[in-house]
């Protein structure tokens, strides 16, 4: 029983510490998204929402509602990860097609 709240605590330490990481990485991403315009820009928001949602499923987590972290944030991380591969995919293929175009 003993071992068990041990290795809880460490897990919720744990997920503090990512917690903090992952929302402090955030911040280039979010930064960017403001000063840029155009297609980069949805690219980075995207990116930025992973972040940010990832780092929610780890305060949910450290709270100890392990159910509806890993129930609801992380398939809701994972969603949000795949929009910004699509996003990415969309904004380079429009830029391959804009500049095929141009020559």
């Amino acid at each position: 029983m003993k071992n068990n709240a041990v290795n809880l605590a460490i897990e919720s330490w744990l997920d503090l510490i990512s917690a903090v990481m992952i929302f402090f990485a955030a911040i280039i991403p979010t930064y960017l998204s403001l000063k840029l315009k155009g297609n980069i820009r949805k690219v980075t928001i995207t990116l930025a929402a992973f972040i940010v949602m990832h780092g929610i499923y780890h305060v949910v987590r450290m709270q100890g509602i392990k159910s509806i972290a890993d129930s609801v944030f992380e398939p809701a991380s994972i969603i949000v990860l795949i929009a910004f591969g699509l996003t990415y995919l969309a904004v380079s293929y429009k830029k391959e097609k804009q500049e095929a175009t141009e020559k």
